[in-house]
């Protein structure tokens, strides 16, 4: 392992003693989510000053501005997109169709799960961006890719109530 790597792991266990170095970035994302308290401070009245927010660390921003209201929203949000893609997998008449959309399901959890878990110092940071959220086109590219082939299994497998098949 390299000296960096090393660092990545001290700061992500004591941020506050490498906040001039590494954890500068994780520091700031643990004061904005407090700072946002319940309501937040409302869109665009950000205080603490987050360098390149708009990336990986776009969940402190939602938890300054909108509070712990606009994360449980979003979080019920992806909750409630986890939930109908779960359906559909089951309802679908191919099993290959099924394994992929379990497949998007666990990239899209994890996806969540690892940058919300990074933003509040439960897991170190890694990079893995929020999706449908956080900036980056190739991220954003391969979700809308999978939510792309949700949607057609949704269309191919559908079925009619006065239907003969």
């Amino acid at each position: 392992m390299k000296e960096y790597h090393f660092g990545r792991i001290y700061s992500w266990l004591q941020p506050l003693k490498y906040e001039d170095s590494s954890g500068y970035q994780l520091v700031k994302a643990m004061r904005a989510i407090g700072s946002g308290q319940l309501f937040g401070k409302g869109m665009g009245e950000r205080e603490v000053y987050m360098p390149e927010s708009q990336t990986d660390f776009i969940f402190s921003i939602i938890g300054e501005e909108y509070g712990f209201i606009g994360t449980c929203i979003v979080l019920l949000l992806f909750f409630l997109l986890i939930y109908r893609l779960t359906v559909i997998a089951q309802r679908a008449n191919s099993h290959f169709s099924s394994y992929v959309l379990v497949g998007i399901i666990v990239m899209i959890a994890f996806h969540v799960f690892q940058n919300i878990g990074m933003s509040i110092q439960l897991l170190p940071i890694t990079g893995i961006p929020l999706p449908f959220i956080s900036y980056g086109g190739s991220s954003l590219l391969a979700t809308l890719m999978a939510m792309g082939f949700a949607f057609a299994v949704t269309f191919h497998h559908r079925t009619y109530m006065f239907s003969d098949k």
